[in-house]
C-alpha cells in the first residue's frame, strides 16, 4: 500500500469578473461603435432623402414642361375647322384681348383667333382674370398663359341630338343649308328645338363635335389651401406651403359651364414665357417678346399681335419640395427675356427647365 502524498493541493483559483476600469472601457468602446453605426445610418438616410428630393424636382420640372408642350402644340386646333385667317382678317379687327374667363357662346367664338394669350409677370391678377382666378391663388410676379383649342377626340350626336353633355362648350365644323363650310360654337345639350348644332357632313349626317377648351396656366403659392379654395399663407399644405403649377379649365360643374381648378405639378416656383411673333406671315417667329411690348420695346401688344404667336419658349423654375439641411441657395437663375431671379438664400435646391415649343396649328396654316 502506497503512502498518501503529503504534498498540498494547489490553491483554488476563483473566477473573477471585469474590473470597474475594464467595464468602463468596454462601455466606452460600445458607445463609440453605436455612435458610428448611428452616424452611418443617419448619413445614408440623409443621402437617400436628398436623392429623393432631387428626383422629384427633376420629375416635376420635366412633367411641367410636358404638360405645357402638349397643350401649346395643340393651341388653335379646332377640329375640321381651319379657316381662322380667312374668317378673321387683320384689317379692322379688334385690338382688345378676349376675356379669358368668358363662357358665353358669343365670347368663345370671338376668341377663336387668339389661340395663345399671355400676361407678363403680373404682381396682382389682371382685371380680365379676376372673375375666375383669385389674387391670393396667384404667385405674384409669375406669368399666366391662356390656351384655346378643341379636344382631339370627337363627340358624335345621334339624329335626336343626344350625345352632347349639358353645360359643355363645343365647336362644330360642317356645311350649312347652303352647303357653305362653316364653324359653330355652342353649349350642350342639343335635344330640343331649335337645335344648337345644325351643321352637316357631306352625307347629310350631323357633323361631329369637339369639346372647346380654354386652359389658364398659373403658379399658385400653395397646393392645398388650409381651408376652402384660397391660399392663405403659412398654414397651407399642412404648414409647408408648396408653390404649385395649376390650371383653370373651361368645363362643366353641376350641369353648368364653369372653370374647374386643378393642381398639376408641385414645386414649380416660377414660370416665364417668351412668345415668338411672326411679322411676315411665313409661320416662323421674327422676334420674341415677354408678352408686354412689340419688337420696338415700347408699343404694347394687342389682340392682333397675339394672332401671330408661332412659338413659345417656356422657362420653369422647379424647387425641391423639402429643405436641405446645411444648404444655402445663393445661385441666380435665368428665365429667358424676363431676366434672372435669385439668390433666394434659403435651404431649397432649384433647377431651371427650358424648351421652345411650336404652336403647330397657327404656324402650320401659314407655312403651307
Amino acid at each position: 500500500m502506497k503512502p498518501r502524498s503529503t504534498r498540498p493541493f494547489p490553491p483554488f483559483k476563483r473566477e473573477r469578473g471585469l474590473s470597474l476600469v475594464e467595464l468602463m472601457i468596454a462601455i466606452t468602446l460600445g458607445l463609440v461603435l453605436v455612435a458610428g453605426v448611428t452616424t452611418l445610418i443617419s448619413q445614408q438616410s440623409s443621402t437617400s432623402r436628398e436623392l429623393n428630393n432631387t428626383s422629384r424636382q427633376i420629375e416635376n420640372g420635366r412633367y411641367a414642361i410636358q404638360v405645357l408642350r402638349d397643350d401649346i402644340e395643340l393651341a388653335g386646333y379646332y377640329g375640321a375647322y381651319f379657316n381662322i385667317a380667312l374668317d378673321f382678317p387683320v384689317a379692322g379687327a379688334s385690338a382688345t384681348l378676349p376675356d379669358p374667363c368668358a363662357a358665353s357662346v358669343a365670347e368663345l367664338d370671338a376668341a377663336l383667333p387668339v389661340a395663345i394669350q399671355g400676361y407678363d409677370s403680373p404682381t396682382t391678377v389682371p382685371t380680365a382674370l379676376a372673375a375666375c382666378l383669385a389674387d391670393a391663388n396667384h404667385l405674384s410676379g409669375t406669368d399666366i398663359l391662356v390656351i384655346r383649342r378643341a379636344d382631339t377626340n370627337v363627340t358624335t350626336l345621334d339624329p335626336s341630338g343626344a350625345g352632347a353633355e349639358a353645360g359643355q362648350a363645343y365647336i362644330q365644323a360642317g356645311l350649312d343649308t347652303s352647303k357653305v363650310f362653316k364653324r359653330q360654337v355652342g353649349i350642350g345639350p342639343d335635344t330640343s328645338e331649335p337645335r344648337v348644332f345644325t351643321l352637316k357632313k357631306m352625307d347629310g349626317a350631323v357633323a361631329d363635335l369637339h369639346r372647346f377648351f380654354v386652359h389658364i396656366y398659373y403658379v399658385s403659392p400653395c397646393n392645398k389651401p388650409a381651408t376652402g379654395t384660397t391660399c392663405s399663407g403659412a398654414s397651407d399644405d399642412n404648414g409647408n406651403p408648396i408653390p404649385t403649377l395649376k390650371r383653370l379649365a373651361l368645363g362643366v360643374s353641376a350641369g353648368s359651364t364653369a372653370f374647374i381648378n386643378t393642381p398639376l405639378v408641385e414645386g414649380i416656383q416660377n414660370v416665364q414665357f417668351d412668345y415668338g411673333i411672326d411679322k411676315d406671315n411665313d409661320g416662323a417667329p421674327d422676334y420674341y417678346t415677354t408678352g408686354t411690348y412689340a419688337q420696338d420695346g415700347s408699343t404694347e401688344l394687342v389682340a392682333t399681335d397675339w394672332w401671330n404667336v408661332m412659338t413659345v419658349r417656356a422657362h420653369i423654375l422647379s424647387r425641391n419640395p423639402d429643405a436641405s439641411g446645411g444648404y444655402t441657395d445663393d445661385k441666380t437663375y435665368s428665365l429667358g427675356l424676363e431676366g434672372n431671379v435669385g439668390p433666394f438664400d434659403d435651404r431649397y435646391k432649384r433647377h431651371v427647365f427650358s424648351e421652345t415649343i411650336r404652336a403647330v396649328n397657327p404656324s402650320g396654316r401659314r407655312a403651307q
